[in-house]
């Protein structure tokens, strides 16, 4: 059973006649949108920083080491988009609830993909031309800064970041509701005690670490240079100020507003379906014992009917509703706290 593919994937099977799996057959059968990641880094590291030698102009990650952190986080986010969806493929196959899951939507939808994407390259677009503008935007980095906000960020780094939100917030919004809305219903004899939902649980807790683990790059990236002293020094602009601060915090709560409204919604999909079945055990009892009185009954010898019905009672009332377990929400906590703390103290030295 394998999920459907980033969009970037299935344009690459229509136009390059490609193999139906996640990958392209390229030598090291290297994913696509990885390849395209490749490709923005050659651009940017490599040959816009030779034109800068070239012409006598500062090496980008000479000036701030740090700001290789950059295309690191680029590459590292298209490769999270395939292991995304390889958790994905592995949470349908190891739990059962998808056997009662017959709907053919895929796991991101193009529409949100697209959507980000024209979102994100009309943002960066007018951000260059119509607050930076290209003259500041030369006369802070010359033709090779001019082309890497033109040309790198929206085109380059847009669509991949894209895809990866895209992805993100399906597997933390859409992928909930899907499932709340689908006839799935939970797995009483899961081991685990869950109903079946710890693979999809821990498919949004590492779609949420991946988003995290990111933001804390960012910081590091966006505040280090100005306050680490000695080989990573950097004084070539002001430090960031309140519309950064305010950026960072924005996206931060962002993604935890995500994660908890697919953590929410789990819960109660759980909590219903597990009210469903109660109701349905209690109705199949009343039928069957309708000519019991309870006040006839010898509770200190029950029947033995009586004793299969609450132990099956018992063991749905027990089954747990994710995040179910004092580790797992420890997890969560620290997971949303840790971007912001960094921040926070990155900002306040």
């Amino acid at each position: 059973m394998t999920s459907d593919k980033p969009v970037f994937d299935r344009l690459a099977d229509r136009y390059l006649g490609t193999r139906s799996d996640l990958q392209l057959p390229f030598p090291g059968e290297v994913p696509v949108l990885v390849w395209y990641a490749l490709g923005v880094v050659l651009v940017e590291v490599v040959l816009l920083q030779a034109y800068n030698v070239a012409v006598g102009r500062p090496i980008a990650f000479v000036d701030n080491p740090l700001w290789l952190l950059r295309p690191v986080v680029l590459v590292g986010g298209a490769v999270a988009v395939y292991s995304l969806y390889d958790s994905y493929d592995r949470a349908r196959e190891h739990s059962l609830l998808f056997e009662y899951d017959d709907l053919p939507s895929p796991l991101v939808p193009p529409r949100l993909t697209w959507g980000l994407v024209g979102a994100g390259i009309a943002f960066t677009l007018y951000n260059a031309l119509g607050i930076l503008t290209v003259s500041q935007i030369y006369s802070a980095g010359g033709p090779a800064r001019v082309f890497r906000f033109v040309v790198i960020t929206p085109f380059g780094y847009v669509p991949i970041l894209a895809v990866f939100l895209s992805t993100y917030l399906s597997i933390q919004v859409y992928l909930p509701l899907r499932i709340r809305r689908s006839d799935i219903e939970l797995d009483f004899l899961d081991p685990q005690n869950v109903g079946g939902m710890r693979p999809l649980g821990e498919l949004l807790k590492q779609s949420y670490y991946l988003l995290m683990l990111g933001l804390c790059a960012y910081a590091i990236a966006t505040y280090a240079p100005y306050i680490i002293q000695g080989a990573l020094e950097y004084e070539a602009f002001d430090p960031p100020g309140l519309a950064v601060n305010v950026l960072f915090t924005s996206a931060w709560a962002f993604g935890v507003g995500a994660m908890v409204f697919g953590i929410y919604v789990l819960h109660r999909c759980m909590a219903e379906n597990k009210r469903r079945v109660l109701k349905a055990l209690n109705e199949e009892a009343r039928a069957e014992f309708e000519s019991w009185d309870i006040r006839e009954i010898d509770m200190a010898d029950p029947p033995t009917e009586l004793d299969r019905y609450h132990e099956r009672v018992r063991h749905v009332t027990n089954t747990r509703e994710y995040p179910a377990t004092f580790t797992m929400w420890t997890q969560l906590l620290v997971g949303v706290m840790l971007p912001k703390a960094l921040q926070v103290a990155l900002a306040a030295i």
